[in-house]
């Protein structure tokens, strides 16, 4: 019962950090087309990816170590190890290049949503989503299907 447990928790907090990275492009999107806005809807998703995503994607760490310390699986299992190692791709994105991308991009539409650097910065958004949103898509598949 303890591992259901741990699996259905895993689960759940996997549903709502990928299901909070796939709307911040919807919230992107409909933002650009009315600007007045952007500035909300650029909060929104640092407020969303802080206290939703972020401890969702713990939660779903600590549960999935946990998991496999129960022997249900081994941490040198091939999928395993792909998708920790995914993972940290992806940590690693979020800290190194999305956090820092979204906190100037927020100062640089508060200042001027038409310059070439906020251009710049949206651009490098979308970028940075599409590629975590590919990391997590594919752990999500390693993840399901448990390969050889």
């Amino acid at each position: 019962m303890e591992f259901l447990l741990l699996k259905l928790v895993h689960v759940a907090a996997a549903i709502v950090a990928v299901g909070a990275n796939v709307t911040y492009a919807i919230w992107m999107s409909r933002a650009h087309r009315d600007r007045r806005h952007l500035v909300f809807a650029i909060e929104t998703i640092r407020f969303l990816d802080r206290r939703l995503a972020l401890p969702a994607y713990v939660l779903v760490l600590i549960t999935g170590i946990a998991m496999v310390a129960r022997g249900a699986y081994s941490f040198t299992t091939g999928w395993i190890v792909a998708a920790i190692a995914l993972y940290v791709v992806a940590v690693v994105v979020g800290i190194v290049a999305f956090g820092p991308t979204v906190r100037r991009q927020l100062a640089e539409a508060k200042r001027d949503p038409m310059s070439v650097a906020y251009q710049e910065l949206a651009r490098r958004n979308r970028q940075l989503t599409l590629v975590t949103l590919v990391v997590v898509g594919a752990i999500v598949v390693l993840m399901v299907t448990k390969p050889g």
